[in-house]
C-alpha cells in the first residue's frame, strides 16, 4: 500500500472537518442536509468501493459502469460515468475506488437541484495518469461541464477554481459544501503532492446556464 501511495494522487474530501462550537453555523452545517437513499439508484445497483487508495488505472471498469449520471468536461477531455457515493462513519468521503469514476455525494444535493452544493469527487493519478481529474487544474472561469441525467442534459459554466491547502479546506467546508443558496455543482479532486502526500484540493465550482 505505501508503495502504491507513492504512484497516484488521491481525493480524500473531509466532509466533516474542522472543529467549532455550536454557535458557529458552519460547525453544524451537514444536519441541515437532506438525506436521501444510496440504493437503489437507478442504473446503480450496488453500492460502488470507495477508497482513498485508487485501484491501479488499468484496472478500472469504467467503461462497463452505468451510472446515474454522466459528466463531460471538454476542456480536459472527461466523460466518465457518475456514481452515487456517501461518506463514512467518520463523515469523511472517499472518491470511488475506480479512478475511472466520478463519485456524487448523494446525501447533499443532486445536479439540477435549484439549491444547493452537488459535489462530485474523482481520483488524481500521480504517475502515468488515468485518473478521472488528472487535468482539472487546466479548467478555466468560462469553460462548461455537462451532467447527463435519465432525462436531460445540465450544462453548468465554471465559475472559479481554486487550490485550497487542506487546512484551508477544512476550515471553509462548510461554505464549499453548503446545501443552501443557489444550486451550483462542486468538483473536487486532489493536488500539489510533495512525494508522499497530498497537500491541497482543486475545487471547482460551476452555475448553470
Amino acid at each position: 500500500m505505501i508503495a502504491g501511495l507513492a504512484l497516484v494522487a488521491v481525493a480524500v474530501v473531509a466532509v466533516v472537518v474542522a472543529s467549532g462550537s455550536d454557535e458557529d453555523p458552519s460547525a453544524r452545517w451537514w444536519d441541515r442536509i437532506p438525506k436521501s437513499a444510496l440504493a437503489p439508484t437507478p442504473g446503480q445497483t450496488a453500492q460502488v468501493d470507495q477508497s482513498h487508495v485508487p485501484l491501479e488505472p488499468e484496472k478500472s471498469q469504467a467503461k462497463a459502469v452505468q451510472g446515474p449520471y454522466s459528466l463531460r468536461i471538454p476542456r480536459i477531455g472527461v466523460d466518465a460515468p457518475v456514481v452515487a457515493i456517501q461518506s463514512n462513519e467518520d463523515r469523511v468521503l472517499d472518491p470511488p475506488r475506480d479512478p475511472g469514476l466520478a463519485g456524487w455525494w448523494s446525501d447533499g444535493a443532486a445536479p439540477g437541484a435549484q439549491e444547493g452544493s452537488a459535489v462530485v469527487v474523482g481520483h488524481t493519478v500521480h504517475a502515468g495518469g488515468g485518473g478521472v481529474f488528472d487535468d482539472m487544474g487546466d479548467l478555466r472561469g468560462g469553460d462548461t461541464i455537462e451532467v447527463e441525467g435519465a432525462d436531460e442534459v445540465m450544462t453548468y459554466e465554471v465559475e472559479s477554481v481554486d487550490v485550497i491547502s487542506k487546512d484551508v479546506f477544512a476550515r471553509d467546508a462548510g461554505q464549499i459544501l453548503a446545501q443552501d443558496g443557489p444550486g451550483r455543482l462542486v468538483v473536487i479532486t486532489c493536488d500539489d503532492w510533495d512525494g508522499s502526500v497530498w497537500r491541497s484540493n482543486i475545487v471547482a465550482v460551476a452555475f448553470p446556464v
